[in-house]
């Protein structure tokens, strides 16, 4: 009896041991129940027409272009370039350091059913060590072909995030040349940091990501309205 009972006991371990264990599916992310609320019209500022204006809460940045709001984290209008009459469908921001676009989500909120095509590309500069670092946005530029993003719901772009290959492409440096351009447009600090350089990429010179181009462009359906914006997002020259 006390046999019995014992093995009656050990049974449960037993099988416990020799149950296959079933590996947990991981679900996927799902946003497609998001919702991005536009932020009140109170909290706007007009940024370069009546037309375009900006809200900020907390990290994000809510752009209204329109009855069109899109969102990102991180940027802030830079006010010297922005001209609504110049160029009435673009507007430029600098990023937050050290923070990037890459890899964030960019909502877009319209007042109708609208289907919406988003591209994205960038730019290299050259930046010299510091500190500070020093970002030659007027110097020579590599810059990208634009590439399409695949939305992850209606109106859910994630940005695209770049190899570090992509990150150095750029141009051939001729160094007298940037030698000159150091001496003629920054101070000389700068222009002496650059006394030992020989060849390029090297240290004190290397290259960075200056600038960011999204393109969102659509119609709203059972409306006129067409939607084509360029936002252009800069890195600070000095890091």
């Amino acid at each position: 009896m006390k046999t019995f009972f014992l093995m009656a006991a050990l049974l449960p371990a037993f099988f416990a041991c020799h149950t296959p264990v079933t590996k947990k599916q991981e679900k996927p992310v799902q946003i497609d129940t998001m919702e991005l609320v536009a932020p009140p019209v109170s909290q706007a500022t007009r940024v370069a027409s009546n037309e375009v204006s900006v809200a900020k809460t907390d990290s994000t940045t809510y752009i209204r272009f329109g009855s069109s709001y899109l969102a990102l984290d991180w940027i802030v209008p830079t006010p010297a370039k922005n001209d609504f009459e110049y160029h009435p469908d673009t507007i430029y921001f600098t990023l937050q350091a050290p923070h990037t676009i890459e890899g964030q989500l960019l909502t877009i909120t319209t007042s109708g059913n609208t289907r919406l095509d988003v591209a994205q590309r960038y730019e290299t500069s050259v930046i010299i060590d510091g500190p500070p670092s020093r970002i030659l946005h007027q110097w020579h530029h590599f810059t990208s072909n634009w590439e399409k993003l695949k939305p992850e719901a209606d109106n859910f772009y994630v940005l695209r995030k770049y190899s570090r290959e992509e990150r150095q492409q750029f141009p051939d440096v001729d160094i007298a040349e940037l030698k000159q351009y150091t001496y003629k447009h920054l101070n000389r600090e700068y222009h002496l940091r650059l006394s030992t350089l020989t060849t390029f990429p090297s240290p004190p010179c290397s290259v960075i990501i200056s600038r960011y181009y999204l393109r969102i462009t659509g119609m709203l359906q059972h409306s006129s309205e067409a939607i084509d914006k360029l936002i252009v997002i800069d890195l600070p020259s000095k890091l």
